[in-house]
C-alpha cells in the first residue's frame, strides 16, 4: 500500500479514536490520540507534494504546539498564541495563493466576517476571565479573518480547489464556536466530539487545498 494511503488511513483512524476517547475515556486515553493527527497530516503533506510550502509546515508546527500546551494545565494562554499563529499562517497562505479579489467580493464577505468576530466578543465577554480574554480575541480574530478570506477566494473563483479552502474556513468557524461554548458555558460530550471532528476535518480540508497549489 502506498505511503499516502497508509498515512491517510492513519489520520482518520486516529481522528475516530480521539472522538471515541471523548465518549469512552475509560477505554481510550486521549493523552495519546490527541497528539498524533497533526504530525500524521504533516507527513501526508510531505509525501503528497513535490515542493513543500514552508508556511504550511510552520502552521502545522504551531498548531501542534497549541495542542501540546492546551493539554498542560495553566498553559492555556500559550496554547492560544500558538493556535493563533497557526491560523495566521493559513490566512497568509490563502492570500498568497489567491488570485485578485474583486471589491464586490470584499463587500459581500465583510458582513459574515464582522459577525464571526463580534459575536464571540458579545457572548464570551461576561463568561471569560479578563486575564485570558485578550488571548482569546487574538485567536478568534485570525479564525474570523481566515473564514472571511476563504469566502472571498471562493466567491472570486468557484472551483474544487477553493471549495476545499471554503470548507476549511467554515469548519474552523464551527469548531471555534462550539469549542468556546464547551469551555466557558457548559461541557457537553456530544459537542466535544463535534469539536474533534470539525477541528481535524478542517485541517484535512486545508491540506487538500494547499496540496493542490
Amino acid at each position: 500500500m502506498p505511503k499516502r494511503k497508509i498515512l491517510l488511513s492513519l489520520y482518520f483512524i486516529t481522528l475516530f479514536l480521539d472522538a471515541l476517547g471523548v465518549m469512552f475515556p475509560e477505554w481510550i486515553d486521549r493523552k495519546f490520540t490527541t497528539f498524533f493527527p497533526i504530525p500524521i497530516l504533516g507527513l501526508l503533506y510531505i509525501c503528497t507534494v513535490k515542493k513543500v510550502n514552508l508556511l504550511y509546515i510552520i502552521s502545522l508546527i504551531a498548531t501542534f504546539l497549541g495542542i501540546v500546551f492546551f493539554n498542560i494545565q495553566s498553559y492555556f494562554k500559550i496554547a492560544l498564541v500558538f493556535y493563533g499563529i497557526g491560523v495566521c499562517m493559513y490566512v497568509v497562505i490563502s492570500l498568497k495563493t489567491a488570485e485578485v479579489i474583486s471589491i464586490k467580493s470584499i463587500c459581500i464577505a465583510t458582513i459574515p466576517f464582522l459577525i464571526v468576530y463580534l459575536v464571540p466578543l458579545i457572548l464570551y465577554s461576561d463568561a471569560v476571565q479578563s486575564d485570558i480574554f485578550n488571548y482569546i480575541i487574538f485567536y478568534v480574530f485570525f479564525v474570523g479573518l481566515f473564514f472571511f478570506i476563504s469566502i472571498l477566494v471562493f466567491i472570486n473563483k468557484k472551483d474544487e480547489t477553493n471549495l476545499w479552502l471554503l470548507c476549511s474556513g467554515v469548519l474552523f468557524l464551527i469548531s471555534t464556536i462550539i469549542h468556546g461554548y464547551n469551555l466557558f458555558f457548559e461541557y457537553i460530550t456530544s459537542i466535544r466530539v463535534g469539536v474533534v471532528f470539525t477541528f481535524l476535518i478542517m485541517h484535512f480540508a486545508m491540506y487538500k487545498y494547499v496540496s493542490r497549489q
